[in-house]
């Protein structure tokens, strides 16, 4: 016999789910620019559409590629402050109208090794 305690997600914080969306939307916009930058520079490389030496538009590509990426990093993590901000919201609203997500946890035992971690689920109840 398997002991599971279901337990339900009543309210979520609205400032710790906005932080959490703003990281991972400014990681993305900032990977998403870098990549973009990439693209850009490669393209550039391949048609030689520049004036000048390869080192200082490759350079000029890159300072402008990396500016862009913190940018982007910026706005993305703002948006995804807002976004995280008003879904926490709706969510605690719809949680007191109909009931949170109600999420199932078992009881873990955990042993720590050097070379590893094991984990065994408490079957004993």
């Amino acid at each position: 016999m398997n002991y599971m305690s279901q337990k339900e997600i009543k309210n979520i914080n609205k400032r710790s789910l906005a932080k959490i969306t703003a990281l991972i939307y400014g990681l993305v916009g900032f990977i998403m620019a870098l990549i973009i930058a990439i693209a850009n520079l490669t393209n550039i490389m391949r048609r030689q559409d520049f004036t000048g030496s390869v080192v200082l538009a490759t350079l000029f590509n890159v300072g402008i590629g990396l500016f862009l990426g913190v940018l982007s990093a910026l706005l993305t993590a703002l948006i995804g402050w807002i976004f995280g901000y008003i879904t926490a919201g709706i969510y605690n609203w719809f949680s007191g109208k109909i009931g949170g997500v109600k999420v199932e946890l078992a009881d873990v035992i955990e042993i720590k090794r050097e070379d590893n971690t094991i984990k065994i689920e408490n079957n004993l109840f």
